[in-house]
């Protein structure tokens, strides 16, 4: 695989099971890109990918997400939020993450964790050496404001990378990868909208000391629409490749049933197979 392609996931809570999907159809097909920025569900997954743990990648983007123990009153209770990503983490994550991170480790494969560092206010990305040994930054990068307590790791806060950025297209160019193959979350009749009154009220209450990260809240409908245009504009270039759902399945950021989630994931392999002549040809591979 040539080193100037990257691979660039945005995030999407529960629908990124379509972005594992179709990660499943690239490692079934041997295609193994040796670049990946991910943000939020999708580091988790690209992480999987990378280092080659697809069975674990599809057991946590369709069963693991929806455990009991993962969203609603139990980590309400135990985690001080709606979000149980200790939980998670613990269970279905750290079995096999020390193992695959080593693993990952001996490989040419860059993976790149996109979360939001509270403290400095930025979006920060931190590669495969940098990770550590547990998984913190992987699990910070999927816990959403309001949703989960802020991660810390050595004595720095972190949330959500998708604060900041939902496609992080311009962090893999800048990296030197003029050739992208671009997997997002939702389908082409998607429009963003800005949080409703409520919400924005909570979270300019909750987050008051971080004056920063609401401006970059308050901005991503704009964050996203430009980022998706300038995917799109390359695309028109054929500097990227985008791949999208094909239908809606039902599934939001935060919900679904296993029916729905099982039927996203693979809806996000067969919408790799329809497309697979345009994939292979844009990665410059043959199978």
């Amino acid at each position: 695989m040539k080193s100037n392609i990257g691979l660039v996931l945005e995030g999407g809570g529960f629908r990124g099971c379509y972005t594992a999907g179709a990660l499943k159809w690239l490692s079934d097909n041997n295609i193994y890109l040796k670049y990946s920025a991910s943000i939020s569900a999708t580091t988790a997954y690209a992480f999987c990918y990378a280092a080659e743990r697809i069975e674990e990648m599809k057991y946590v983007s369709t069963v693991g997400i929806k455990d009991k123990g993962v969203i609603g009153i139990r980590p309400l209770i135990k985690e001080g939020g709606l979000m149980g990503m200790g939980y998670l983490q613990k269970k279905y994550f750290k079995p096999f993450y020390k193992e695959a991170l080593d693993y990952l480790k001996t490989t040419d494969r860059e993976v790149e964790v996109g979360i939001f560092n509270m403290d400095k206010e930025v979006l920060e990305y931190y590669g495969k050496n940098s990770l550590d040994d547990n998984g913190d930054y992987i699990k910070a990068s999927c816990v959403l404001p309001l949703a989960g307590k802020m991660t810390e790791i050595n004595g720095q806060r972190f949330l959500d990378g998708g604060i900041r950025t939902m496609v992080s297209i311009e962090r893999s160019i800048a990296t030197g990868h003029d050739k992208n193959l671009v997997i997002v979350t939702k389908d082409k009749d998607y429009v963003r909208k800005p949080n409703g009154f409520i919400l924005d009220k909570i979270l300019k209450l909750v987050y008051r000391k971080f004056p920063t990260m609401l401006a970059n809240i308050d901005n991503r409908v704009q964050s996203y629409y430009h980022e998706m245009g300038m995917v799109e504009e390359l695309e028109k270039q054929g500097k990227a490749l985008l791949i999208r759902p094909s239908r809606d399945c039902g599934v939001t950021r935060l919900s679904g049933t296993y029916e729905q989630l099982e039927e996203l994931f693979n809806l996000g392999y067969q919408d790799m197979e329809d497309r697979r002549e345009d994939i292979l040809e844009f990665l410059e591979v043959k199978i």
